[in-house]
């Protein structure tokens, strides 16, 4: 039941995030990329507050770049990459937070709400992305 109400709390969250995303669209794709980065950086700070242990923190920390690189590289180069990042994200939420070493740090109930929202964000950016790229495609240079 928790696992359930989880998910609706992560689709809760982030329907108000796609909709100021929305309401500004020069500034969305950069709120999305800032948006996955700090994603990863939460569970860093979990790890830290929850007493991580140094490989912990190096896995957090290593976290922290990686979707820190996909969301600049999803803003500078395409927004596939960046929606790749967000759905890509779930895997981060389920495998070391669920069972794996974050499991320790993290509270239970927040990589279940991390996944609903990560997959709204995913496909916001890539129907908003492509959209966005059918348009920029078609202005005269």
């Amino acid at each position: 039941m928790i696992t359930v109400i989880a998910l609706i709390v992560g689709i809760v969250l982030a329907t108000p995030f796609l909709l100021w995303t929305r309401a500004q669209p020069d500034a969305g794709m950069r709120l999305y990329a800032v948006g996955l980065g700090v994603t990863a950086l939460i569970y860093l700070v979990f790890a830290l507050i929850g007493g991580g242990g140094g490989r912990s923190l190096a896995l957090e920390a290593a976290g922290v770049l990686l979707y820190g690189a996909a969301a600049w590289l999803g803003f500078r180069v395409s927004t596939a990459l960046l929606a790749l990042g967000w759905a890509m994200h779930v895997v981060w939420d389920v495998a070391l937070h669920l069972q794996g070493a974050g499991a320790g740090y993290t509270p239970f109930w927040y990589p279940w709400g991390c996944v609903s929202f990560d997959l709204m964000v995913a496909g916001a950016v890539l129907v908003t992305g492509a959209g966005r790229e059918r348009y920029l495609a078609r202005q005269p240079e």
